[in-house]
């Protein structure tokens, strides 16, 4: 029996070590580094809180954590909310592999590619969305400027993961029994009206983890905005992950840097117990078919 449970014991070892060295440890280290002073890589002072009081009043980390709710804000309609909508479409499509396949294939491209590919498309001069606008006779805008910035990164974003999110609700959506659907089509339900009072009541446990997906995943968006806006400055495009980066390797500010961190990810830790409190108090356990 103690043999039976020392296997168990080195089963788990080498997850509980790894999980230590990648995430319990460098946390640690974040949180020491917090209330640490820094100058050129070496620390002058330790104990101080002079970057938590900073970060109350730092104008651009203020713009930057709207811009990201903004920006989480968007994308749960254009990720979500648009995936939501393609695997309700898809389902009831014959040979849908095909739709599928073709609303998911961006989500393999690199990040720097699909960057590039809008940059082309979004440009005030030539740009594809523009020489649109102008066979209409309309004038060109600056899509990649205030107050177009945060919406024109998110269309891009909605672009690159609705497919991701289609999957998920597909997935759900297919393991529905027919016979439920057949029975509301004999009792003259609609199309529209089964998708709304069934299916998503069904699924509204895939709609929780999709939420909770985008709103964490909505802090962690860093490379379409440093490939889209380049240089920003008027920081109408600043987020989060750009503002860390910037504290951390162009001013070395390491002790601040990770203030910020810890505050942040307070934050993500606050919002992953809220969903989890509305999905446990409204949602609810759903039928597993």
């Amino acid at each position: 029996m103690i043999a039976k449970k020392n296997s168990y014991i080195l089963f788990a070892l080498p997850a509980v070590l790894l999980f230590l060295i990648i995430v319990v440890i460098p946390l640690l280290f974040t949180v020491l580094f917090s209330f640490t002073e820094w100058r050129r890589f070496n620390i002058i002072n330790f104990g101080t809180m002079e970057h938590y009081i900073r970060s109350t009043k730092d104008p651009v980390l203020r713009k930057a954590f709207i811009h990201n709710l903004i920006y989480i804000l968007f994308t749960i309609f254009l990720e979500s909310g648009v995936g939501l909508i393609l695997a309700g479409i898809v389902i009831h499509l014959r040979r849908s592999i095909i739709y599928r396949s073709l609303f998911f294939s961006p989500i393999i491209l690199p990040s720097i590619v699909v960057g590039v590919l809008w940059r082309q498309i979004y440009a005030y001069h030539s740009g594809l969305l523009n020489s649109i606008i102008g066979l209409f006779g309309g004038k060109e805008i600056d899509w990649l400027s205030y107050p177009f910035t945060m919406l024109s990164v998110s269309i891009v974003s909605g672009w690159l993961f609705s497919g991701f999110f289609m999957t998920i609700f597909y997935a759900g959506l297919a393991r529905i029994p027919d016979s439920i659907i057949e029975s509301a089509k004999l009792d003259g339900a609609s199309s529209s009206k089964i998708f709304l009072k069934i299916e998503l009541p069904l699924i509204k446990n895939l709609i929780m983890l999709a939420l909770l997906i985008v709103t964490t995943g909505g802090f962690k968006g860093f490379d379409l905005f440093q490939i889209l806006l380049r240089r920003d400055p008027m920081e109408s495009g600043i987020v989060m992950p750009v503002f860390l980066v910037r504290v951390f390797f162009e001013n070395q500010d390491i002790g601040y840097g990770s203030a910020v961190s810890v505050l942040l990810t307070f934050v993500v830790i606050a919002i992953i117990i809220i969903i989890n409190f509305i999905n446990k108090t409204f949602v609810g356990k759903v039928e597993e078919f």
